[in-house]
């Protein structure tokens, strides 16, 4: 391979690994996405291990992790006994995978505490003291806030994940960077 792709291929499977981590993947499943992505063929368990340097183990296990995120699929080789992989090349649908199931289940989790802490509060206000009850209100109003910017990030997270086909990256990738 020309030393020009090998390091264009280098240094984009590297900075898959180092965004991957950034997002709260392990640093190897950002760098075996990178390898299927920028890989036009299938490749196999073996064959990323070896290319990437670490144990067929590891490889395995973030592959099932990739898999389960939508961001890689097994394929079936006619003849062969391996597994092979291939990237999910659709990076908004990657998007959608990791928001729709992740993210979406935070935000989630978040409105709950907060709604069970409203009631909380509003339970315990007549059992409380004028200056437990001010105090009471101000966390009423800390707690809404949050709760109204959650919903809004419900709603961001609703809009890009429900948005099957809205999005052409096609035409943001042809926008010229400057």
């Amino acid at each position: 391979m020309h030393k020009s792709l090998l390091a264009v291929n280098d240094s984009t499977v590297a900075g898959l690994g180092r965004l991957a981590r950034f997002f709260g993947f392990s640093d190897v499943m950002g760098r075996l996405y990178g390898t299927l992505l920028l890989n036009p063929e299938p490749l196999s368990l073996d064959e990323l291990a070896d290319g990437l340097e670490i144990s067929k183990g590891s490889v395995s296990m973030n592959m099932r992790a990739l898999e389960r995120w939508g961001m890689a699929k097994e394929i079936w080789m006619r003849g062969e006994r391996k597994k092979y992989y291939m990237a999910e090349s659709d990076l908004w649908q990657v998007m959608r995978n990791i928001l729709g199931s992740r993210e979406q289940r935070e935000v989630q989790v978040a409105l709950q505490v907060l709604s069970d802490s409203v009631e909380k509060l509003k339970t315990a206000e007549p059992d409380l003291c004028a200056e437990e009850q001010e105090l009471a209100r101000y966390y009423l109003d800390r707690v809404m806030d949050l709760q109204a910017f959650f919903k809004v990030a419900q709603m961001a997270l609703d809009t890009v994940v429900g948005s099957e086909g809205s999005l052409d990256f096609d035409a943001v990738t042809r926008i010229e960077i400057e």
